[in-house]
């Protein structure tokens, strides 16, 4: 019997690939997105974090698997599941929300999210990704040469920083290590130089790559927050005279916790006088190339091996979409050198198979987002949302300094700004205003002390809100 014609049974799978039942409950998705929108624009919520405990909200969702089995009958949910995700999650599109480095998306790249999973073209391979592949491969290459890179630069698309920059370090290993890495292991003990307050992914990868503690070479920062000259050589002369082979320098543009930025120039003239391999940690702060405003604090990151940048901080688009690029495009290829028959039939350099290049097999189609936006505005879109995001922040520095009783721990370059309040526990002032509402924000600890801190997300948060911000802050301390 065709199983079609068991269609109206809503245990069946057949009901859910019904077009009509797909344009019904597409149809109420639309609507409820739309309020939720609306709600957070106009700071209607209480709180922008659900402020429940975690074990109360895992008891939520619990009892709601224990409740029924059943289907509502209409769409593959019960009736209120997406009323519930939304109103239960960070609500990062209400103006008042300051906290992780994770972007408000444009709202209209939920249609290309929709639409990318419905097609759901895996991308591993030229045959599965028809569309999506040529789109990548042609805007990283405009991109790459927007940056300063030049005609032979190139790049690809993966899920976020950490993984972008493991892939880096693995062509760095690749082409700076002795040997050939990949086939043999690496012939001598190895390591990266990276700035002491470096995103800890940077670490991760290198002990990922088998390397250990020693891998990993912590250099100091100077009191602009910046790697230190003097130690970045020091720390290198000590390497090499342990015999420790230095493949890689890492710099920071910008670091999590602060939003300082490293003399990419200086670190750019060191790895070129020793011959390593110079990658940026731009997931964050590199977005700043498309602004003719603060592009300056990335002076030298042209001179880069490789970058990593995030289209999913700065940029509006859904997490996760990292670019990775490389001045030279080939040395994409000396990360991975797998042989697969069933799926190559060259093993020569083809850009149309993404899966020679990325350490994912298989990934979702994340050039559509980025193409789009390059198609349409280029680069000017992205520079008035980092400008905006940028002054965001400088407000609100400028209206803290006005103020006695704060402190700011560095003029911000980024969007990111770190200030505490003088004479409390700003940790437990910050679990306050969690509790009581309405803001958002996060805390670092950077010397031993505690400092709250706000990245500014969201475009649509005003001077007002940032005012009142502070406000709260002083009435609850």
């Amino acid at each position: 019997m065709d199983n079609r014609s068991k269609s109206t049974d809503a245990h069946h799978w057949a009901h859910y690939f019904r077009p009509e039942l797909f344009a019904e409950t597409g149809e109420k998705s639309v609507s409820t997105l739309m309020e939720y929108l609306v709600e957070c624009q106009n700071r209607e919520a209480s709180h922008v974090l659900d402020i429940a405990t975690p074990e109360s909200r895992l008891e939520h969702w619990k009892s709601r698997l224990n409740d029924s089995q059943s289907s509502s009958g209409s769409g593959l949910f019960k009736h209120d599941f997406l009323e519930q995700l939304l109103c239960r999650s960070n609500h990062l599109h209400d103006p008042r929300y300051a906290g992780h480095q994770v972007a408000v998306p444009f709202p209209e790249l939920a249609w290309l999210g929709a639409a990318t999973a419905l097609l759901n073209n895996g991308m591993a391979i030229d045959e599965m990704g028809p569309a999506s592949t040529p789109m990548e491969e042609a805007v990283m290459q405009l991109i790459a040469q927007y940056m300063g890179f030049g005609t032979k630069s190139g790049g690809i698309l993966c899920h976020g920083g950490t993984l972008a920059n493991l892939t880096a370090l693995l062509a760095a290993r690749q082409k700076k290590a002795v040997g050939n890495a990949w086939e043999e292991g690496v012939q001598t003990p190895c390591a990266v130089l990276v700035s002491d307050q470096a995103h800890y992914c940077v670490d991760r990868a290198v002990r990922v790559m088998g390397w250990g503690k020693q891998g990993i070479i912590e250099v100091a920062t100077d009191d602009q927050h910046q790697m230190s000259k003097g130690d970045l050589y020091q720390k290198f002369n000590e390497a090499t005279a342990a015999g420790i082979h230095v493949v890689a320098v890492v710099g920071s543009a910008c670091t999590t916790s602060t939003g300082a930025f490293d003399d990419l120039e200086m670190i750019a003239d060191f790895a070129e006088a020793h011959d390593v391999w110079f990658h940026v940690d731009g997931a964050h702060g590199a977005a700043q190339v498309f602004s003719s405003e603060h592009r300056n604090v990335l002076k030298g990151m042209e001179r880069a091996d490789s970058v990593a940048m995030d289209f999913h901080k700065m940029l509006g688009v859904p997490a996760l979409c990292t670019g990775l690029f490389y001045k030279d495009g080939i040395d994409a290829y000396g990360a991975f050198s797998h042989e697969a028959a069933y799926l190559y039939e060259s093993q020569n350099e083809e850009w149309w198979n993404l899966s020679k290049r990325t350490f994912e097999c298989t990934k979702r189609m994340l050039s559509a987002a980025v193409f789009g936006i390059w198609e349409a505005h280029g680069p000017l879109l992205w520079e008035s949302l980092v400008d905006r995001l940028i002054s965001r922040a400088q407000f609100a520095s400028a209206q803290l300094n006005l103020r006695d009783n704060w402190e700011v721990f560095a003029h911000p370059k980024s969007n990111i700004l770190c200030f505490r309040l003088k004479g409390v526990n700003n940790s437990n002032l910050r679990a306050k205003l969690l509790k009581h509402g309405p803001h958002y924000i996060v805390k670092t600890r950077v010397n031993g002390s505690d400092w709250l801190r706000c990245t500014f997300q969201n475009p649509l948060t005003t001077e007002d809100d940032i005012i009142e911000l502070i406000d709260r802050l002083e009435e609850l301390a």
